[in-house]
């Protein structure tokens, strides 16, 4: 009966405030503001330790994408792909999170002098048979989000993600900026040992200075920052700061996405299909302009290492001389698929290379070799991208260091200089110091000629990549700048 009371007056009330209206009277003053609450709750999943573990329970709410993706890598299993070796110290620093000591290979018990705060990580429950002990130690198993952004407790409101696009050292510390140095140290020190690790002599301070560094039209293949707001829509606007970084980890690998769900092979950013950007005598987008495709992991470095110039630069550069003349550095991309080059009208070009059937083409030559690792041959993919004849085989049999396979760099390095001779010059090396201060002197058929002459000597492998559309370059240029010997 109350129920159906309380209902009436209700009634009755919502009858005489409809129809009885009035003018409004003037707003009361504001009353006093009441006492501040406590502290919401942050989440039912939050707990008071430093780490949370529970494959990223905490950070759905607000990066639900993010862990779901993360949850489909490879990290996330990298317990479980230990089998045997599951109390084994020295993998599961790696294959655990927040275990926050140093071990040594072989070694049986961790030294507390090695460790540090927090300790409530994975290593922190080694031994513990309790119910909550067991239980803290399976949610902590695998690659997880506070393996790279860092514990999120105690105070949650307090925590600061770890974020790094960097992979070199900080100069003022020494230490490593890298997010995945403590468990990929030989990836890395292997990186320190390439030419993107070295851009600008291995100065950040100097590679910052660079102009490719800044330049809108430059830093998105020169910069790891300028990669990923390229490559990633989820730092398109990101701010990324002041300084830039080499060309690294997180410029290639996406951290999150792995190809069990959204995304691909070893992590790749990006693996699509490259256009080449002077497409002659195509047209860009039409169907048969050329592409490097069709290649997983290679396809990645197709990205950047191509000529990068457009069919209206190149036509432009022939007719008036250019102090950038030539293809971009670094063609290789173009030079591999036999395209990409100048080439003289009415003359036969050969693109067809043997090389074209390697399955992941870049990578196969200059990452992946069958080397001992922990006790056992297995790939390994070589971050220094230096090839070794080892890669070479079994197609190939060569001497140590020695890439000249029939001769074919001494054939290739014998009609540079060939050309050369041909525009004037005592040979290649001479050439090549001078020929963006004097080409616009040249006639436009000596530049005809010299653009592939320079587009091959910017692939930097002395016809590897391509023999045969090297070769075609060479000799058409050969052919159209010697003189025709006079009718007897």
């Amino acid at each position: 009966m109350r129920l159906r009371h309380g209902l009436g007056i209700f009634a009755v009330l919502s009858f005489a405030l409809v129809g009885c209206t009035g003018d409004t009277g003037p707003q009361g003053p504001q009353g006093e503001q009441g006492e501040k609450g406590d502290q919401g709750d942050p989440g039912a999943s939050f707990s008071e330790f430093s780490y949370q573990g529970e494959f990223g329970d905490a950070c759905q709410h607000c990066h639900g994408g993010n862990v779901d993706q993360v949850l489909v890598t490879k990290h996330t299993n990298a317990f479980l792909d230990l089998g045997e070796s599951q109390t084994n110290l020295y993998c599961l620093q790696c294959h655990t999170t927040g275990f926050n000591c140093s071990v040594e290979f072989g070694a049986t018990e961790i030294d507390p002098a090695n460790c540090v705060e927090p300790d409530d990580g994975y290593s922190g429950y080694i031994g513990d048979t309790t119910e909550e002990g067991m239980a803290r130690a399976m949610s902590l198993e695998g690659v997880q989000c506070e393996s790279c952004h860092g514990a999120m407790g105690p105070n949650f409101n307090a925590h600061r993600p770890d974020m790094s696009f960097a992979t070199h050292d900080d100069p003022g510390t020494g230490e490593s900026l890298s997010l995945c140095y403590d468990c990929h140290h030989g990836q890395i020190e292997e990186w320190m040992e390439s030419g993107h690790a070295n851009a600008a002599g291995g100065s950040i301070e100097d590679f910052n200075d660079e102009h490719y560094a800044t330049a809108s039209y430059c830093n998105f293949c020169h910069t790891s920052e300028g990669y990923i707001r390229v490559n990633d829509p989820a730092f398109a606007t990101y701010d990324f700061g002041d300084e830039v970084s080499f060309i690294g980890c997180p410029t290639c690998h996406d951290p999150h996405v792995g190809e069990m769900g959204e995304g691909n092979e070893a992590q790749l950013r990006n693996v699509s299909a490259v256009e080449l950007n002077y497409t002659f005598p195509a047209s860009p987008g039409d169907e048969e302009a050329p592409r490097m495709e069709n290649y997983g992991p290679a396809q990645t470095c197709a990205q950047c290492h191509k000529a990068r110039r457009d069919t209206e630069d190149v036509d432009e550069q022939i007719a008036l001389g250019d102090d950038h003349f030539g293809p971009h550095h670094s063609p290789q991309a173009d030079m591999f698929v036999g395209a990409g080059s100048y080439e003289i009208p009415d003359l036969t070009y050969n693109r067809t290379s043997a090389h074209q059937s390697i399955a992941t083409a870049c990578v196969e030559c200059h990452m992946v070799r069958e080397v001992e690792l922990h006790g056992e041959l297995q790939d390994h993919a070589f971050h220094t991208f230096e090839v070794n004849t080892e890669n070479c085989l079994p197609c190939h049999t060569l001497p140590e260091g020695d890439f000249d396979y029939n001769g074919v760099q001494t054939e290739i390095a014998g009609k540079l200089d060939q050309v050369a001779v041909l525009l004037g010059y005592a040979d290649w090396a001479t050439l090549y110091l001078v020929f963006e201060d004097d080409n616009a002197g040249w006639t436009v058929a000596q530049r005809e000629a010299f653009y592939g002459a320079v587009f091959v000597a910017e692939s930097g492998s002395l016809g590897v990549h391509n023999s045969s559309y090297a070769r075609s370059l060479l000799d058409n240029a050969i052919t159209y700048l010697t003189p025709a010997t006079p009718a007897q």
